[in-house]
């Protein structure tokens, strides 16, 4: 499939497919008699790789380091997941740090609500009307 096709499925620009594959993040890509870049699964498959990686937080340097050694072979499968463990961690780390921001920001609405509630109380017992 042609660069504007693999843009289109994967929903990135052609320039960024460019640009992956001059920094070596995808394999190069085949080219036609006419020269235009010809697409196929594989490049797909390592398209979307490389895009959910990005999606969770990766740099693209950590991208490009383990397509670096994901190229070179099953002699750099730990290397790998040493590398992916490390960014678990650091996604792990994160999650820790946004739950303990949604606590704070809970604890302010809370906060809020027991304020206001006897407020609400005392104006509605004031409007009842009195009963002798």
């Amino acid at each position: 499939m042609t660069i504007k096709e693999m843009a289109e499925l994967v929903g990135i620009s052609a320039d960024t497919l460019r640009y992956y594959e001059r920094i070596g993040v995808i394999p190069s890509v085949t080219r036609t008699v006419h020269g235009v870049r010809d697409y196929d699964e594989i490049h797909l498959e390592w398209i979307q790789s490389i895009l959910k990686l990005k999606a969770s937080g990766m740099t693209l340097e950590m991208i490009i380091e383990y397509v670096r050694l994901a190229n070179v072979g099953d002699s750099t499968i730990e290397a790998r997941k040493q590398l992916l463990e490390e960014e678990q961690e650091r996604i792990t780390a994160k999650i820790e740090e946004l739950q303990d921001r949604l606590a704070t920001i809970n604890l302010k609405i809370a906060d809020y609500y027991e304020d206001l509630l006897p407020k609400t109380t005392a104006m509605i017992n004031k409007m009842k009307p009195k009963v002798d």
